[in-house]
């Protein structure tokens, strides 16, 4: 059986024997899906939740946050549509960018987000999570108490729109929503008590979990910061856009997550004892590419091999670089150590630290053959990965461990397939 399985950064070309496949976990998408155009349309003309583009005070000053480059959200094609409707309310727009604590965003990234003549006309402000002057102090949410910092240009909009996507995540169980706006345009501060709530919960527990503690907490903050209206995507594993959800922030995203939930998240007929999985779209760096190896403890049996296709082409943590210190000096240690060393103090990025808490849950169940041409070798031992360049040799070692006649699944999406054991 031969595969050709995209990276995102090339494609690997895969052999298997018969005997071996047990499951190929592609998404489950329509025979004649509908129209990009018709879907945007639609969605946007009919708003979910009571939410509704017509609200925009007369000239009130509108923000459309869009999120960064680690995100495949096509929101460049989506933009002129909703600038249509929003221009008839105000032109008084400003876009913002939502990076977290990555890196703001590069010319040819924000051409590609939004386009060079929509920037030109409106303006972008470019977040840099690195000056924190740039965010306000607003009070704090009731359940958590999370001090709330959030970026000072979202605060002086009259009207939130916000554009992102929707796919499962390894600390608020899915992406979209409020999510834009905690950690998107928010302060260290907030955005530390947010992801440390989620990394005290197994990560198979929060994988696809709407309800879990993280995501409760940026869905209040999204309600606390106001955010108006938000146009969620559910995209096919080449981008296209197969579902378009907008209005209410949690009403249409909630909405958006039942949709994705049936494409996203394939049935498999039972666990693998090796599983394939390509990091796309999650291929910029490992602190993007823990995802999709995280998402694979769904389909393979613990004490298994995951075979990591993954070719970053900012390594470690490019494009997160204030998090590379973290990385370094703790991915190689144990959760005993990270937590006895957040809580006396020593560890000062919060944020960073989530990283390993949940790598070492991944590293302890099962072990990783890398097939990488990009990370060295010393940042795969690092991660405890086994580095190869060759697939095939990958699989040939891992059925020496596993045995011959070894089950083996491919999850040719990682980053964004979420397997699930069919019930009879």
């Amino acid at each position: 059986m031969q595969f050709r399985i995209d990276t995102g950064n090339g494609a690997r070309e895969l052999i298997l024997d018969r005997r071996n496949f047990l499951y190929y976990a592609a998404q489950k998408l329509e025979e004649n899906p509908v129209p990009e155009e018709q879907v945007i349309e639609e969605a946007i003309d009919r708003p979910l939740g009571g939410a509704s583009l017509e609200d925009i005070p007369l000239g009130g000053k509108v923000a459309v946050i869009i999120d960064d480059a680690t995100r495949p959200t096509p929101s460049r094609k989506i933009i002129p549509y909703l600038l249509k409707r929003v221009e008839q309310r105000s032109r008084n727009i400003i876009f913002i960018t939502a990076p977290g604590t990555h890196r703001p965003l590069t010319e040819e990234e924000l051409d590609k987000k939004i386009g060079k003549d929509v920037l030109k006309k409106y303006g972008v402000v470019n977040v840099d999570a690195q000056r924190e002057e740039d965010y306000q102090y607003i009070g704090e949410t009731e359940q958590m108490k999370t001090p709330l910092y959030i970026h000072k240009a979202v605060l002086e909009a009259d009207y939130l729109i916000a554009i992102g996507n929707i796919a499962p995540h390894n600390v608020v169980g899915w992406g979209g929503g409020a999510k834009i706006i905690q950690p998107g345009v928010s302060g260290r501060i907030t955005t530390e008590a947010t992801h440390l709530s989620g990394c005290f919960e197994r990560i198979e527990d929060v994988f696809g979990n709407v309800n879990c503690k993280a995501r409760q907490e940026i869905d209040a903050i999204g309600e606390k910061v106001g955010l108006n209206f938000i146009v969620n995507t559910v995209l096919s594993a080449q981008g296209q856009i197969l579902g378009l959800f907008c209005g209410h922030y949690l009403k249409a995203h909630r909405e958006g997550v039942a949709f994705a939930q049936k494409v996203l998240c394939p049935s498999i007929p039972e666990l693998a004892d090796i599983v394939i999985v390509s990091a796309y779209p999650c291929y910029l760096d490992y602190w993007q590419g823990f995802k999709p190896v995280g998402f694979s403890l769904k389909g393979v049996k613990k004490g298994g091999i995951v075979i990591y296709l993954f070719d970053p082409p900012e390594g470690l943590c490019g494009n997160s670089p204030a998090h590379k210190p973290i990385l370094e000096k703790y991915l190689n240690k144990d959760e005993k150590t990270a937590r006895k060393d957040i809580e006396n103090g020593t560890i000062r990025d919060l944020v960073g630290i989530c990283n390993p808490l949940c790598h070492y849950q991944v590293v302890e169940q099962v072990q990783v053959f890398c097939v990488t041409d990009t990370l060295t070798e010393d940042e795969c031992r690092l991660l405890r990965f086994q580095k190869f360049t060759d697939v095939q040799e990958a699989v040939a070692n891992a059925l020496k461990i596993m045995g011959q006649d070894a089950k083996i699944g491919v999850i040719p999406c990682g980053g964004e397939t979420l397997v699930q054991v069919r019930r009879e």
